[in-house]
């Protein structure tokens, strides 16, 4: 039976992070191999020391893994890598240790000087970007197909990465082989809620949307519950979006809402979407509710939906949709039950093509 498996830790970030840091420190290869090859690090070093759970402190956080880089006995550098293996990143976490506060704790809790820093983002998902734009993306592909006896010379830690190398094989490769003819049924069977979002992210990003159409994804309630939430829509639609203190009249983000579930009775399958009107996609209604500007924009809405629900009842699809009036939904799209993704998609983009002058026209009442 595979290591990884048999311990049930391959989402384990601490303790994929622990075996991590004790090879780095304990098998010089591995250790220049994952500076070079994985955080694509230049340079030579003599020493690379690996340290985990060193706390920054309330309001900053604790890094998954801090490594020192050194040619006499003071750090060069310094890597901090963000390791995620199925969790989301945490509220502002990227943010807290890229900023100077948080530089600053990282230096002290280390004892050094101040030296470079790179930030790394290392994660088993090859799609989503960390939110601070100093941290580097990295995945897990680096870990697939490779001759770890090269690089490590103990027996038993090559057994447990040659078993890594091969889960993380069996886990990229239905996402990474997916193709637009195949059946979504089958192709979504036996895979966990992190592979089925990961395989539609795939499969929205080899669909040929609309140039103007740009996609963002995200998940509802976090890694292993309920739905992976895709969002199409044009730059136009996003206008003076919601800050989190006050809101214009025009604080817009409208787009069509893809909703995939990931667990329940039909995980992975795609049943309808939506449009939506809000101020953010990201923040529910109680927290704009009734703040500065909240009337303005409440009856600009009101107005605008009234507007575009009138022109959808007048259009030729209209008996194949359903009017909303939601805090965000103001229109709801079944969808056919496909066999294929291709056909999926084509209803999917052909349904927003027909959709889209419809929100165009709703945004020109000012």
């Amino acid at each position: 039976m595979n290591i990884i498996q048999l311990l049930n830790c391959f989402y384990r970030e601490d303790v994929v992070t622990d075996l991590m840091a004790n090879l780095i420190n304990t098998e010089k290869k591995f250790a220049n191999w994952f500076v070079e090859h994985v955080c694509q690090v230049s340079g030579s070093y003599r020493v690379v020391n690996a340290h985990t759970r060193v706390g920054l402190g309330k309001g900053i956080g604790t890094p998954d893994l801090i490594i020192e880089l050194k040619n006499d006995s003071a750090a060069e550098k310094i890597l901090v890598i963000e390791n995620k293996l199925g969790a989301l990143e945490g509220y502002e976490q990227t943010n807290r240790y890229a900023s100077d506060q948080g530089k600053e704790k990282l230096f002290k809790a280390l004892k050094i000087s101040p030296v470079p820093i790179e930030f790394f983002f290392l994660t088993l998902d090859p799609f989503t970007l960390p939110k601070n734009t100093q941290f580097h993306k990295r995945d897990y592909q680096h870990f697939v197909d490779m001759k770890w006896d090269t690089l490590i010379q103990d027996p038993t830690a090559v057994l447990v990465m040659k078993d890594f190398s091969s889960y993380l094989k069996s886990f990229y490769a239905p996402i990474l082989n997916v193709d637009l003819k195949d059946q979504i049924e089958k192709a979504t069977t036996g895979l966990d809620s992190l592979q089925r979002k990961l395989l539609w992210i795939q499969v929205f990003q080899q669909s040929q949307f609309p140039e103007s159409l740009k996609m963002h994804f995200g998940e509802v309630e976090g890694y292993g519950r309920n739905s992976a939430v895709f969002l199409f829509q044009k730059e136009e639609w996003k206008q003076n979006e919601f800050n989190g203190k006050e809101l214009q009249a025009n604080s817009i983000n409208i787009h069509f809402e893809v909703t995939v579930n990931l667990v329940g009775s039909s995980p992975g399958k795609v049943s309808s979407f939506s449009v939506h009107y809000e101020p953010n996609p990201y923040k529910s209604k109680k927290t704009y509710e009734g703040i500065p500007g909240y009337e303005k924009y409440t009856m600009l809405r009101s107005k605008r939906t009234k507007a575009f629900h009138q022109s959808v009842l007048n259009s030729d699809f209209s008996n194949e949709v359903s009017l909303r009036n939601g805090s965000n939904s103001i229109l709801f799209v079944p969808l056919n039950d496909h066999t294929t993704f291709e056909g999926l998609i084509e209803e999917l983009l052909q349904k927003m093509k027909n959709i889209e002058p419809y929100i165009d026209f709703m945004l020109q009442i000012k």
